[in-house]
């Protein structure tokens, strides 16, 4: 892996499936987009994150979120590091469900708050090691199916990374955590009602915030406002009437609750890249 002092452009051959993994040792000062995991198979390390440094042993962790500064350096001869790099689009969903505003948002948001590492000693360590050698199994062997299969330990891996760092006493955080904002009855009623009209106000009402702090957090637990997400939904919901009826076009947008056509195909082309013709047309 080819590092330099700054940013660093790593390679991720497949932008469809962008992961990829690193058997390296030193690693030198470096950061990049993308969420990267070094795990230390042999040996012991050195870990740089941002300002603090960690010596980490055989079966431990580090945890490097994207854009934050990183390196390692071995402190013993033969020691080996394994490093997965990947971005964070490929476990990240739509924004629709709880994973996205409960977990991934947070981490993302407050990425200095979350720990950086995770000891060999800790109970997550254990299932986490294990599913890390079945990921990277699975990803030298590319065998049919290995995608879907990378892709579930990674999430098993996070959801072992969240469970630790919820009991861990190294999340401080200063402010109200955006998890202590209870939206799951909202986005439940978003996703069953995304063909009416609901207001700012409306939403606001429904957890109990002011409208304009309403939009505020909404924004940082989604990465969308409420319009934008209420989109997201109608056009999902447009993309599989497309495919899947012979419906016209007209008629799938006014039941997704868009009135107007041209909006209806100014929207979908935003969030699809594609018109509604395009996607009936494949």
């Amino acid at each position: 892996m080819t590092v330099s002092p700054h940013k660093e452009n790593t390679w991720l051959p497949d932008q469809t499936f962008p992961i990829n993994i690193f058997f390296v040792s030193n690693i030198y000062l470096h950061w990049h987009d993308h969420i990267e995991w070094i795990y230390i198979k042999e040996g012991q390390a050195r870990i740089q994150i941002d300002a603090d440094f960690e010596t980490l042993g055989q079966g431990e962790l580090a945890f490097i979120n994207s854009k934050q500064l990183h390196a390692a350096t071995c402190l013993e001869p033969e020691s080996k590091l394994v490093c997965i790099v990947f971005n964070e689009a490929l476990v990240r969903g739509s924004g629709l469900d709880i994973t996205e505003h409960q977990y991934f948002q947070p981490y993302l948001i407050q990425r200095q708050k979350w720990p950086g590492i995770i000891r060999a000693n800790e109970p997550e360590m254990r299932e986490i090691g294990q599913a890390f050698a079945r990921l990277v199994d699975e990803f030298e062997e590319k065998r049919p199916g290995y995608e879907l299969i990378v892709k579930a330990e990674l999430l098993r891996i996070f959801g072992q990374y969240f469970r630790y760092a919820q009991q861990s006493a190294a999340i401080k955080f200063t402010r109200k955590p955006l998890s202590a904002y209870d939206f799951s009855d909202l986005l439940h009623f978003l996703r069953e009602h995304y063909f009416e009209t609901i207001t700012v106000a409306q939403a606001a009402q429904m957890v109990n915030l002011s409208p304009n702090y309403f939009c505020r957090v909404f924004k940082q637990v989604t990465g969308k406002t409420l319009i934008e997400y209420i989109h997201v939904l109608r056009v999902q919901e447009a993309e599989r009437l497309l495919l899947e009826t012979d419906n016209p076009v007209t008629e799938i947008a006014t039941a997704v609750g868009f009135s107007n056509m041209t909006y209806f195909g100014r929207i979908f082309k935003k969030i699809r890249n594609a018109t509604p013709s395009d996607i009936r047309g494949k």
